[in-house]
């Protein structure tokens, strides 16, 4: 594994790391996003979101997505790619040296003149958009803690309000047990439109949310 340049943020010591076909940014044992710099079209992380994006697109009108808590960019390489580069991407991320990298190693190679790389807190930016998304991925984490604000209601209004009737929230819930996914399902639910427990084939936990127009049958087989 090569080690191509680390940086000193608020958050620890990030380093892009190389192996072989893959590149990855890191904070300790922390991971934060790796990418294939390859030809492939899937990612290596993050895969059941890619696929419930790929299924969600053979039902609805896919247009606009939002990724809050960006990094460096694996959903929207995967939707670039996937997608031929017809999709307006926005990609949310709090730390300016995380875009920085982002921009210098995890794009080469692949058409960006539909994805924005935007600095901002990702609460803050969906309370000012006056945008409408299809699709949304909420991978908001500090390190490996995930932040009470998600379950705001004030955060969970703005994402209902943002999307399209038939749109698709996930939130990226990692070590979260399924109780705990299901306590958020309570609170978020009745703002947001019905849930869904989910789980990757490492065990991390996520939580979907359909918008009322949206067809289930989207989303069905990987419901658990």
């Amino acid at each position: 594994m090569t080690v191509l340049e680390s940086c000193s943020t608020k958050d620890g010591l990030l380093s892009v790391v190389q192996h072989e076909n893959m590149l990855a940014l890191r904070n300790g044992d922390t991971g934060y996003s790796c990418i294939y710099t390859d030809d492939n079209i899937y990612q290596p992380v993050y895969l059941l979101v890619q696929q419930i994006i790929e299924s969600f697109a053979e039902y609805h009108s896919f247009n606009h997505a939002s990724i809050l808590g960006g990094g460096c960019c694996t959903i929207p390489r995967f939707i670039i790619k996937r997608f031929g580069n017809n999709i307006q991407i926005d990609s949310v991320e709090y730390l300016p040296s995380v875009v920085e990298l982002t921009r210098k190693y995890f794009l080469q190679g692949i058409k960006t003149d539909h994805l924005n790389l935007i600095t901002e807190d990702a609460f803050q930016f969906i309370s000012n958009s006056s945008k409408k998304y299809d699709f949304i991925f909420v991978d908001l984490f500090v390190r490996s803690i995930w932040p009470e604000e998600c379950k705001g209601k004030r955060f969970l209004t703005n994402l209902s309000m943002k999307t399209t009737d038939y749109a698709v929230i996930v939130f990226n819930c990692y070590h979260l047990s399924n109780e705990q996914c299901s306590d958020f399902c309570q609170i978020a639910e009745p703002i947001i439109g019905k849930s869904h427990i989910i789980k990757d084939d490492y065990g991390s936990y996520y939580v979907l949310f359909l918008k009322r127009n949206c067809n289930e049958q989207c989303v069905k087989k990987y419901l658990l």
